[in-house]
């Protein structure tokens, strides 16, 4: 398995070319599919959003078997989340964790305005689950940001949050994390230019 600064290299290339129009689209040959019939070694775990705009594989121009992917509206941590990162460090050996929020988001527009108009009623008990993952990092906007910045403000913190929120809950990545053997990072992708921009770099417990 290759390490986490490596891994981050790879990302940030693949990133680089689906950006500039040059990507390569690798691994995603017969015999890529057939190599990884009995095994797999992605390079790295990405929890990003369910949003069809970002397609992970595509924007960081990887392929079969490269990336663990898990995707939820808001890319907000449920148990089961949590169990799927930790699955992909210790059974899989995956060194490079990234929680990946992106430009526009929906959840992040909904969470927004059911906070301020106290909507939450209006919400089913399956998408207030949700919704109940992100209001806190609606707490941590600074409350004299102006309108216009708000939910670009709001994805930011939803994305340090979620971080924040894993090593907090999750001992074993938290311990992974302390002592150097993984990398979790914070990302923000741009719907507009394609880049993915890393907001934290050497995350600590």
């Amino acid at each position: 398995m290759i390490s986490s600064q490596e891994a981050l290299n790879r990302l940030i290339e693949g990133n680089d070319r689906f950006a500039q129009g040059n990507s390569v689209h690798p691994n995603r040959c017969e015999e890529t599919k057939n190599a990884l019939l009995k095994q797999q070694k992605p390079f790295v775990a990405v929890l990003s959003c369910s949003d069809s705009r970002v397609p992970i594989e595509i924007i960081f121009d990887a392929g079969l078997g490269d990336i663990f992917a898990v995707r939820t509206a808001g890319h907000v941590l449920s148990k089961e989340v949590i169990g799927s990162l930790e699955y992909a460090v210790k059974m899989i050996g995956v060194k490079l964790v990234i929680i990946l929020g992106h430009e526009n988001c929906g959840a992040i527009k909904t969470a927004l305005t059911t906070y301020q108009n106290k909507e939450y009623g209006e919400l089913s008990e399956n998408l207030q689950s949700i919704m109940n993952h992100i209001y806190p990092a609606i707490e941590n906007v600074p409350k004299d940001t102006h309108e216009d910045d708000l939910l670009n403000s709001a994805i930011k913190a939803n994305i340090n949050y979620q971080v924040e929120d894993l090593i907090k809950k999750d001992d074993y990545l938290a311990g992974k994390i302390k002592s150097g053997d993984i990398m979790l990072l914070g990302a923000e992708y741009s719907l507009a230019t394609g880049k993915v921009e890393f907001l934290s770099a050497g995350i600590q417990a």
